[in-house]
């Protein structure tokens, strides 16, 4: 189903109740990797301070401070809040400030963390309401529930949430003074359920099946319970004349830590401690970390893999079946395609927008001679696509011949030629076969696939529909057919989106004869291939949960990965023989939600080093990250029942491009510039 492959632009709470029907990539989840049951690292504790359970040693986190500290699902980050809300690396490294929150009830102070949705989203509460963005930080926090799901009489805090999205908080009705009830939230439906009375503070098992919550006992003591998360199947778990707070399970589910106080006073000692549910034993970790909020890092193995065929020809062949199923299969995480897009193989210049094309007609991109289908695409076209559907032939008759459509005729399939006198003409025609009122238009060089196919996957992004498309500039100059088409736009009611210097130069040194004479546009900008492709991902993706990885100096395999990976996640260049820079510190941000990063191409192009810099920088550590190879887009028998059970992710959303036109996306706004004619 289509609409697996990823969400529409957010606009909070009402997004949240489309994204429990969603996938991830292909491939993205092996037998050795996921959530649970996990494997214990440190403890988290208020400072923010890293906590050694055996041994009790204590590590501050460097250049980092606050409280209400709380763990990415992978391990690999953790959140604190003091004025603000920030995000690093378990060193200290990778700082993200998130943005103030924008349109709460009150300014009061950030509290109560927890990751969302994959490590994607922080939700947290704040002057008692809840809020929640962005985990890289990439537009400013909003209200998570509308006005009639949280009345301004209520306080709701201690949201927690389990590895399908589902949430649960403490509510109480009458201001925050009163006894709580627990609450879930389930945002594929938007609505509420109160699951439990006389409780607090609720924490969801790894597995999403029970929460532990306080709740005071006969004597007025507040001790630990467990419940099943429907609020079924009460147990208590501690008792005596001492407090406990703020429960957190252990990753594999068999122990709570806790914080323990001698009495209900803030001034009280209180002490870091766990009790095992199979005997009850409560056990204090040695030392003295005295630490509040304690959370138990979850050490989840993320992936790394690698697409690729003998050849780059093969390759292309290869994306396709990892990304699509064949006619008739029901794979989960593979799509049905519903069209394909041909490209001559060894022209990149008519090849630069076909995975925005492909985006929007839902199929794959395959390279083909220009005298003829191959017998590996005749092939692959059988295997995946139904007689009768449309296939695009982007180019004239000098770029595919007129054999090629005739072939495909004599397949069954509907030949759709996309052509004009160049390659910019040409892209004028995709774009408007998508749409011809566009609510975004990408600007890229056609000369410089750098830019251009990066752009391209982002113009995809969006699935099918009819958004916008990317179209070509001549270097630093619009050829007539690419102004024309400019020209008929308004720039009021589509984003214009350049992307490269010699993009923006262009745009911004044309005069358009029926544009306003101040106009706004969004530039993206690079100092390096990685730089640019890493800042189209910026501008594009919010959190995504996979990336894709090609080789600066092969375009072709970045055909290929843009063209597989589009609708889920951004494509990424790298240098050789080591990840570059810039892509390593935007997996670094990234890594609370990205779980996956695939490489397109042999090593000869992404190396094994290479693609092993990536998983750690996606993950919690050097250890945390698996690798498979996709070879000829085939996931080993090895691993089959882990990667297809898992595609859809636990139902948590695909990646989440940030489009619409300008006035839409108050996110993009901080982004855009005007430019005076």
């Amino acid at each position: 189903m289509f609409t697996r492959r990823r969400a529409a632009a957010l606009a909070t709470a009402a997004v949240l109740a489309a994204v429990g029907t969603l996938a991830t990539a292909p491939g993205a989840l092996a037998d050795e990797a996921g959530p649970w049951p996990g494997t214990e690292g440190r403890i988290l504790t208020d400072g923010p301070v890293l906590v050694d359970p055996a041994t009790g040693r204590t590590t501050a986190v460097p250049g980092a401070s606050g409280n209400h500290a709380a763990w990415a699902p992978d391990g690999s980050r953790l959140v604190t809040a003091w004025s603000q809300i920030s995000s690093v690396r378990p060193s200290g490294s990778s700082k993200i400030t998130l943005p103030w929150a924008e349109g709460m009830r009150s300014s009061a102070a950030y509290e109560d963390l927890a990751f969302w949705w994959g490590g994607r989203y922080v939700v947290f509460a704040t002057g008692g309401q809840l809020a929640y963005g962005p985990s890289d930080g990439s537009w400013a926090p909003t209200p998570l529930l509308s006005e009639a799901l949280e009345p301004a009489k209520v306080c709701d805090e201690d949201p927690t949430v389990s590895p399908s999205g589902l949430l649960a908080f403490s509510r109480r009705i009458e201001g925050c003074s009163d006894s709580a009830w627990i609450y879930t939230y389930d945002g594929t439906t938007n609505t509420l359920k109160r699951v439990l009375r006389n409780a607090e503070q609720p924490a969801f098992s790894p597995d999403g099946t029970k929460l532990a919550f306080v709740r005071k006992d006969a004597d007025g003591n507040a001790q630990i319970f467990t419940a099943n998360a429907d609020g079924t199947g009460v147990r208590q778990h501690t008792n005596g004349p001492r407090w406990y707070a703020n429960p957190s399970w252990s990753p594999t589910g068999k122990r709570i830590v806790v914080d323990a106080h001698t009495s209900p006073h803030s001034s009280d000692v209180h002490t870091t401690e766990y009790v095992d549910l199979a005997t009850g034993e409560l056990t204090r970790v040695p030392g003295t970390p005295q630490g509040s909020n304690p959370s138990w890092q979850p050490l989840r193995k993320n992936r790394t893999g690698r697409v690729w065929g003998s050849n780059a020809y093969n390759t292309n062949l290869a994306s396709s079946r990892w990304t699509w199923n064949k006619i008739g299969g029901s794979v989960p995480g593979l799509l049905d395609a519903k069209a394909a897009v041909l490209v001559n193989q060894d022209d990149m210049a008519y090849a630069l927008t076909a995975p925005a094309l492909a985006g929007k007609k839902q199929g794959p991109v395959l390279t083909t001679p220009k005298s003829g289908l191959s017998t590996a695409v005749k092939s692959e076209l059988k295997r995946a696509l139904k007689p009768g559907a449309s296939v695009y032939l982007v180019g004239g008759t000098s770029i595919l011949s007129g054999n090629v459509a005739a072939q495909l005729k004599t397949l069954g399939y509907v030949p759709k030629r996309l052509s004009g006198a160049d390659r910019y003409e040409t892209s004028v025609k995709v774009a408007r076969s998508v749409t011809g009122a566009p609510k975004y238009v990408f600007l890229a060089s056609g000369t410089d696939y750098r830019a251009a196919l990066p752009a391209a996957a982002a113009a995809g992004a969006d699935g099918a529909g009819s958004a916008g498309s990317v179209v070509l500039t001549s270097g630093n100059k619009l050829t007539a057919s690419v102004k024309s088409y400019l020209n008929s736009l308004n720039p009021d009611k589509t984003m214009i989106i350049t992307v490269g210097s010699d993009a923006k130069y262009a745009l911004t040194h044309t005069a358009f004869s029926r544009w306003p004479s101040r106009y706004a546009y969004y530039p993206i900008t690079g100092s390096t291939d990685a730089a640019l492709s890493v800042a189209v991902a910026k501008f594009w993706w919010t959190a995504p949960s996979s990336v894709a990885l090609a080789y600066a100096g092969a375009w072709r395999d970045g055909l290929s990965a843009g063209a597989a990976m589009n609708v889920f996640g951004p494509l990424l260049w790298t240098s050789r023989p080591a990840l570059s820079d810039e892509t390593k510190s935007y997996l670094l941000r990234e890594s609370a939600s990205t779980s996956f990063t695939v490489a397109f191409g042999p090593t000869a192009s992404v190396t094994a080093s290479t693609l092993n810099t990536a998983g750690s920088s996606i993950s919690a550590s050097g250890t945390q990250f698996v690798y498979h190879e996709y070879y000829n887009g085939t996931v080993p028998t090895s691993a089959q029942t882990g990667t297809f059970s898992a595609r859809t992710n636990g139902g948590q959303p695909a990646t989440v491009a940030r489009t619409g036109p300008v006035g839409a996306d108050p996110h993009l706004e901080p982004l855009k510039r005007l430019h005076r004619q």
